[in-house]
């Protein structure tokens, strides 16, 4: 159970950067930061890791994720409304990412084409009545696919674009019609040239939208992502796992079927980035895309929610809502 606890590390807050602190937990909140003197080689105090994109949920807390979305792909009706119904009772799954049906088939990627579907707004509805579905990704060319998108932004869901072939003209109407999130940029989706920016270029130049970016050295190459970087800023890119069961890619042709790291793992590459931008990409960027407004930082005020990593970024601990979910043996 929560109670009063004291912390101290390398304090990296995406805002305030990294400090040598103490952190104050009373119950389920972070009630003071105190900077101390510490060692330089002692361990990481990050904030809990929020992951959009997670298909495989069982190594989430010992990975340092205090909150992620459980992933359903593009499936038949009756296995989603299955999905929804028998979700579970892991109170860091902050609810349902929906990857299809309605995607376009000539840019499935790793998802089952055969169950590729038109829009259908009545079995929308549904799945939006469930109450449990934070965030749905679609193709805005296909069928239908703007009036779904409005009727997504209505709602407390968020619309998000991937899985695409749209060119620029329908990438924009989406966005003013409110989708918000592009799902795994630059995988599954149409690129730009100097003439035709397509999905890509539209959405990495719209400030409105939230990149997610698989930052696991398998999905973009080190330049793209350092662009990606470069143009969008961490407070726009909410770095994702599309972490999936082995195997991770089809034997007979390569295509990555998902990712293969996610928390801790994902700072370990983008600490080259630097420390506050990896903490901002995998925990304040995210935690903003779902209206978290309690969560994504350490500072008074703000949920405990901690990821507490060594010196050379393994995991430690986890902490939700004040409370140790993993901990590592000793």
């Amino acid at each position: 159970m929560p109670g009063t606890r004291a912390l101290e590390g390398r304090v990296v807050d995406p805002l305030d950067g990294e400090r040598s602190a103490r952190v104050e937990i009373e119950n389920e909140t972070i009630v003071s930061v105190t900077p101390i003197d510490a060692d330089s080689e002692s361990g990481y105090i990050f904030p809990g890791f929020i992951d959009v994109h997670v298909y495989d949920e069982s190594e989430t807390a010992a990975n340092g994720v205090t909150g992620y979305l459980l992933t359903c792909g593009t499936a038949p009706p009756e296995q989603v409304a299955a999905f929804l119904r028998d979700r579970g009772t892991d109170p860091t799954c902050l609810g349902v990412h929906l990857e299809g049906p309605f995607i376009n088939a000539d840019a499935a990627g790793a998802q089952p084409v055969e169950h590729v579907q038109p829009v259908d707004l009545e079995l929308l509805e549904s799945w939006l009545d469930s109450d449990r579905v934070r965030l749905i990704t679609l193709a805005p060319e296909v069928e239908g696919g703007l009036d779904a998108i409005r009727r997504i932004a209505e709602s407390p869901a968020v619309a998000g674009l991937g899985h695409t072939r749209a060119n620029y003209y329908t990438t924009k109407a989406a966005i003013e019609l409110g989708a918000r999130f592009a799902t795994h940029i630059w995988n599954a989706m149409s690129g730009f040239t100097a003439r035709t920016p397509g999905a890509i270029g539209t959405l990495l130049a719209d400030e409105r939208v939230t990149l997610g970016l698989i930052p696991d050295g398998r999905h973009l190459h080190p330049v793209t992502e350092q662009l990606t970087l470069q143009i969008a800023g961490p407070g726009r890119i909410a770095a994702t796992s599309d972490l999936v069961p082995p195997p991770h890619e089809r034997p007979e042709d390569g295509k990555l079927l998902g990712g293969d790291r996610l928390g801790a793992a994902l700072v370990r590459r983008l600490a080259n980035h630097g420390l506050e931008a990896a903490a901002t990409m995998t925990s304040l960027t995210p935690a903003r895309l779902l209206d978290l407004d309690d969560r994504g930082r350490i500072a008074p005020g703000y949920r405990a929610d901690l990821a507490l990593l060594d010196s050379d970024f393994e995991p430690l601990e986890t902490i939700a809502a004040g409370t140790s979910i993993w901990r590592a043996a000793e």
